[in-house]
């Protein structure tokens, strides 16, 4: 018999699902460097297996455990092992548990919660009747109508209103705390929406309500126009999405690499980079790094590999068979007998779980997407529950009965209470790194703080060796005379450092072999041999992104830097073959044909880039190659276009001073230095070259 302590822990995990249902979609935090997904993944991993505690501990109280059974069960555990299995085997394990960064909707941990979410709506009261699925299906209205009175509210600029200093993206007419995607917000309203209609057509609305939602329905239809259009002279923001052309040819090579488990729940971005195909330079959002396919679907089977995506499928064709079969089974009977609320509840909810089934066919998805697709799938199977007790069964032990089960459920009991203490102590030391590494007061202290709470998420380390660099590129434009030596030296020795250490930590990571590039390219002038270096995490970023144009380029430069001419080539070519239009990689071909004196080929490129390009650059090369061809009239031709757009270029002014000098045109050539003398005071070589002109 069910005592008080019993019901009372009946009573937290229904208000636990139901504070779920309703907060998820709208729980956002201001703190965190990403306010939506990692706060809404933060509550997934803390809530949910908090109640299935709970559960545990009921099940202990009662002395019985109760398990609904149905042909779900297994395929749901199997697949959550399956990514399990994928996760320990990713290319980044610590993402593929946590989640990408930025994207932290597709960890495991994500997915495991959404497992207990839909065991505990199955398994508990919260939905072992009409009414109670019904009002489940109220609450899950309630919150995307007041998803959409925010959205709404943003867009007409009453939040902006509610505070003077509302930060920049509260104040953005296109706020909105289901996930801050636009199109997604337009798949949660039209889900609602859906949802509303067949509730409608069921008849159980009460007065109050039907107007509720009625005037919910308008609201929602406003929304997505504003979505879909200009409106109040507001133009939508253009999101980054791949097309399914490449998001295909991406999912079929990371399946070939990893067919059976994939690269890892959560780290489609490493496949995009090894995979992504040179078409896509031609792209105008060329330079864009997706870790999102185009769609779901498309991201299983790279991620997941094979089993996965079978396991997934398995999952969906089993609930569409079942409620087919089922409503042909019960349907007609329920109509004769005047239950077509029953019936109608029922299409509903299969109605609303095909489109969100569809949509991650067609579209990608966020945690607030997840969490409504597992909702209806609960609902649907709740539902039969209490309709059905052939295919839907009860399967009751007796733990007071039986010792080996109490024993093992005790044990079971120890276990989730370690793991989510330990898993709330992680979350939280990651919640706290999140937030400290957001805050714009001391940036490097909040960075640095965050890397030791959180020593698994490279991303803190590349962006404090960003912040290292950045400083020390600050320091680096000062006159040489006014810099600050051992300051310089601080800086690079920490950039190297944080460098190195986000590459040792995701060592599959293009992002941070790249970043460690470019530290020891940008420190090259004030250091000693760290070309070599530049050469070796250049060659490692291009190994991880094949196919990206601006890492050949830089490949390319750190091996011309390197005084390797051959490789140097060779990697511009490769850029100039990857994105035949990239200015970057024809320059520093031209260069590098200057330098291996293949002049004819320099000279055609060169002109070639100034009819397309008016770079002072270029046309500093041009002038250089005619002064070395004994061509002087022509290269202060040249030397003085690069001063019509660039005024100030040192080496332009320095060119035309040694131009005039070799004409004999003193006075001319003087006047040129002695610019060069004011940009670059105590320049050495420059005084040398006024006294020696002045005698």
């Amino acid at each position: 018999m069910p005592d008080k302590i019993t019901d009372k822990l009946e009573k937290v995990i229904a208000a636990l699902l139901k504070g779920t249902v309703f907060l998820l979609p709208l729980f956002f935090l201001p703190w965190t460097a990403e306010f939506f997904e990692f706060n809404k993944q933060f509550l997934l991993w803390l809530v949910m297996p908090l109640a299935l505690f709970l559960w545990l501990f009921k099940t202990i109280r009662q002395k019985q455990l109760k398990i609904k059974t149905n042909i779900l069960n297994l395929p749901i555990l199997l697949f959550l092992l399956l990514a399990a299995a994928s996760a320990v085997f990713s290319l980044d394990r610590f993402s593929s548990f946590f989640g990408y960064y930025g994207r932290f909707s597709d960890a495991w941990l994500g997915l495991l919660s959404l497992v207990i979410f839909y065991f505990l709506l199955i398994n508990t009261g919260v939905a072992d009747s009409a009414k109670k699925i019904y009002d489940l299906l109220k609450l899950f209205i309630y919150s995307a109508l007041a998803a959409a009175a925010v959205s709404f509210s943003a867009r007409v600029g009453f939040l902006k209103l509610l505070s003077v200093e509302a930060p920049n993206w509260l104040s953005s007419p296109w706020f909105n705390p289901a996930g801050g995607s636009l199109y997604s917000l337009g798949i949660f309203l039209t889900t609602a929406a859906a949802a509303v209609v067949g509730l409608f057509l069921t008849g159980k609305l009460k007065k109050s309500e039907r107007y509720i939602f009625g005037g919910g329905l308008i609201l929602i239809v406003i929304v997505l126009v504003s979505v879909n259009s200009s409106w109040l002279g507001l133009k939508p923001p253009q999101e980054a999405i791949l097309d399914y052309s490449p998001a295909l040819a991406i999912a079929k090579q990371a399946l070939k690499a990893s067919p059976f488990l994939g690269s890892g729940p959560g780290t489609f971005a490493y496949d995009f980079s090894l995979y992504r195909p040179a078409e896509l330079n031609q792209n105008p959002l060329w330079q864009v790094r997706f870790d999102k396919s185009a769609s779901q679907i498309l991201e299983l089977p790279a991620t997941y590999g094979l089993l996965g995506l079978l396991g997934y499928f398995l999952i969906a064709s089993l609930i569409i068979y079942l409620n087919v079969k089922l409503l042909i089974k019960h349907g007609r009977a329920w109509r004769t007998e005047g239950k077509s609320g029953d019936y109608n509840l029922a299409i509903t909810l299969f109605s609303v779980f095909l489109w969100l089934f569809l949509c991650q066919i067609f579209f990608q998805t966020n945690t607030v997407l997840n969490f409504s697709g597992w909702l209806f799938l609960g609902l649907l199977v709740a539902f039969w529950q209490t309709r059905d007790a052939v295919v839907f069964k009860e399967k009751i032990i007796s733990l007071a009965e039986n010792l080996k089960w109490r024993k093992f459920w005790l044990l079971v009991l120890f276990l989730a209470a370690a793991g989510w203490f330990a898993l709330a102590v992680y979350e939280i030391k990651f919640f706290a790194a999140d937030v400290l590494a957001a805050r714009g007061a001391d940036r490097e202290a909040g960075l640095a703080a965050a890397g030791k709470l959180n020593p698994k998420r490279h991303n803190y380390e590349i962006s404090l060796a960003k912040f290292y660099l950045n400083r020390l590129k600050i320091e680096a434009r000062q006159p040489k005379d006014k810099r600050d030596g051992s300051y310089l030296k601080a800086n690079i020795a920490s950039a190297i450092d944080q460098g190195r250490q986000a590459a040792w930590l995701t060592p599959n990571s293009v992002a941070a072999w790249e970043t460690l590039g470019m530290i020891y390219r940008d420190a090259s002038p004030l250091t000693f041999n760290s070309e070599p270096w530049a050469v070796e995490s250049f060659s490692r970023a291009l190994a991880l992104e094949p196919t990206n144009p601006v890492l050949a380029t830089e490949l390319a430069k750190a091996y011309f830097n390197n005084d390797d001419a051959v490789n140097a080539e060779k990697y511009f070519k490769r850029a100039s073959e990857l994105k035949p239009d990239y200015y970057e990689a024809k320059f520093g071909l031209a260069k590098v044909y200057l330098k291996n004196q293949k002049d004819k080929l320099a000279f055609d490129l060169l002109n070639q880039l100034a009819a397309a390009t008016f770079d002072p650059e270029i046309f500093y090369e041009l002038g250089r190659y005619y002064y070395n061809h004994g061509q002087i009239d022509k290269a202060v031709e040249r030397f003085k276009l690069v001063l019509t757009v660039s005024p100030n270029h040192a080496n332009g002014l320095y060119s035309l001073g040694i131009a005039y000098e070799v004409k004999g045109e003193t006075a001319e050539a003087l006047k040129y230095y002695r610019q060069v003398l004011e940009l670059n005071p105590g320049n050495q070589e420059v005084i040398n070259k006024i006294k020696s002109l002045k005698q």
